[in-house]
């Protein structure tokens, strides 16, 4: 039997960027997964825009980017060698985000990037086991025991404080938790192919990310980079091609790859091969004790909008500051039941948005209910209670408020430097104008904080002090800051989002105490 803070159940992207998370705050986790290593299928492929930012405190954002490139938006055409005559922009957070964001959305296979984050994610001190199998052997109200088969066969135990379950879809935790999900499904299977090919007669020199190839039904997606070109075809499994042998199946895929690129004598490298299925999802419960769901354990959605796996890392980043909070006793186990009230809502409207645009042609236009793809990155709001009031938990993230539950806004500084990046990704942070009476105050008796905030026992200061002059401020973000900022300052938690507006050390002390979930 060996202890550690946190086991994570499932190595794919959310389990991962969990993993990563939880290491950077010191927390001491254990991630393992059933599969021999990270994917080695493309699948989510989109990074958006505020998972671009959590990678870039994370200090991987320039790996990512090396790994992937830009998005080049879509084509709805015949056949790749065909005329491509209906060219669909990227969505619009990658054009608009360059003023929201210190960056910018990207495109980087999920095979590509899950090795950036096992990488990083060891380098901060977590261990990560493939090869393992996890089974909870036992739960108590503040402790999991977890059996452990490994490559040789032996069963090991670990006990843990708290289990994070990123097994997926089908997660073996959730049905052993006896969560269900609701939704609808959607019916049908489709099939997915990576391969390898020289497309040059077909592309003439010309670019795209993803293509509709309406001759053959399926979708074209470029893969890689382009000194590292593969490709994957996705479709519908036709009649009779569930009982195929995987040797037949391929054959069947090669025909349609040939049809699909109007290249009849292709002879594609065929890499890998998945069959899958999906539906509209979402778990009946987030959490039970001290296990914790994140990312397809907890939503299931179609693949349009590449949704999926940036809500996962982002499920992944609302929980960690959280449990390590509690781990390093700064905050009471209360805080932890704000998980589910923050991300439910934002879930559910994911997963709603995934199924809206699952339900349009290419090229038709955006229904009214259809919420652009910056505010889903960018605008929400913890705290809203979408579906009860008709309203959903977003924001304009070009009209920033300020109020609690928001991002941090971003602000561009003179100097090139995003007030985002002036955040400590492991502590609460103040930020304000140089001139607000509570920033000076603060920033110049740090060494007091302790007796402020007495009632935490912390063995390091929870909040850095960030003033800011409002003179270095962007000239074309000045009234972005003034209205986001505006008068007081604004106590950031570490993961970005507002906690509250403060004017005083005394509201500073309650705001804290407060989220920390502490009473006076």
């Amino acid at each position: 039997m060996s202890d550690v803070d946190v086991i994570v159940v499932g190595a794919g992207l959310a389990g991962l960027a969990a993993t990563a998370f939880l290491a950077r705050q010191g927390v001491r986790v254990l991630a393992v997964d059933r599969h021999p290593g990270t994917s080695v299928h493309p699948k989510a492929r989109l990074v958006n825009v505020r998972s671009m930012e959590l990678y870039r405190t994370l200090g991987i954002e320039p790996e990512v980017r090396a790994a992937g490139e830009a998005n080049s938006g879509f084509e709805n055409a015949e056949t790749l060698a065909g005329e491509w005559a209906t060219w669909i922009a990227p969505p619009a957070d990658e054009v608009e985000a360059a003023d929201l964001s210190p960056t910018v959305p990207y495109s980087c296979d999920q095979q590509r990037l899950e090795p950036i984050l096992l990488r990083r994610a060891r380098e901060l001190g977590a261990e990560v086991r493939f090869r393992t199998t996890a089974v909870l052997t036992d739960i108590t109200a503040d402790q999991v025991t977890v059996g452990l088969r490994g490559e040789d066969g032996e069963e090991r135990f670990v006990r843990a404080r708290f289990l994070v379950a990123a097994d997926g879809a089908r997660s073996g935790i959730r049905a052993r938790l006896g969560i269900a999900l609701r939704g609808e499904e959607i019916k049908g299977e489709s099939v997915s192919v990576v391969f390898r090919a020289d497309l040059a007669p077909a592309l003439r020199g010309r670019e795209v990310n993803a293509i509709m190839c309406r001759d053959a039904g399926a979708f074209l997606f470029a893969r890689g980079t382009k000194d590292d070109r593969s490709w994957q075809l996705g479709t519908y499994l036709r009649p009779g091609w569930a009982a195929l042998e995987p040797g037949e199946l391929d054959d069947r895929l090669v025909e349609v790859i040939r049809a699909a690129t109007g290249l009849p004598h292709l002879r594609p490298v065929m890499e890998d091969t998945a069959r899958w299925t999906t539906g509209a999802y979402v778990a009946g419960r987030f959490r039970a004790g001290p296990v914790f769901l994140v990312g397809d354990a907890i939503h299931v959605m179609p693949p349009y909008g590449g949704f999926g796996g940036n809500t996962g890392v982002q499920d992944a980043h609302n929980l960690a500051w959280k449990i390590a909070a509690v781990c390093r006793g700064d905050a009471a186990e209360t805080l932890l039941d704000t998980y589910e009230p923050e991300r439910r809502p934002i879930a559910e409207l994911t997963v709603a948005q995934a199924l809206l645009r699952s339900r349009k042609r290419p090229g038709q236009a955006p229904p009214p209910e259809q919420i652009d793809a910056v505010a889903l990155a960018l605008g929400f709001r913890y705290g809203h209670d979408y579906g009860h009031d008709g309203g959903a938990p977003v924001e304009d993230p070009a009209r920033p408020s300020g109020r609690p539950g928001t991002r941090m806004p971003h602000v561009r500084l003179g100097d090139g430097r995003s007030t985002l990046d002036l955040l400590d990704p492991t502590r609460f942070s103040l930020v304000g104008r140089s001139t607000e009476p509570v920033v000076r105050d603060l920033a110049a008796r740090l060494d007091e904080l302790r007796e402020l905030v007495a009632a935490v026992p912390v063995a390091a200061v929870p909040v850095a002090a960030v003033p800011v002059d409002p003179g270095v401020v962007d000239p074309a973000h000045r009234e972005r800051w003034d209205a986001a900022y505006g008068t007081g300052a604004l106590l950031v938690r570490p993961d970005g989002v507002v906690a509250a507006r403060i004017r005083t050390r005394s509201e500073m002390r309650e705001a804290l105490l407060s989220c920390l979930g502490r009473r006076r």
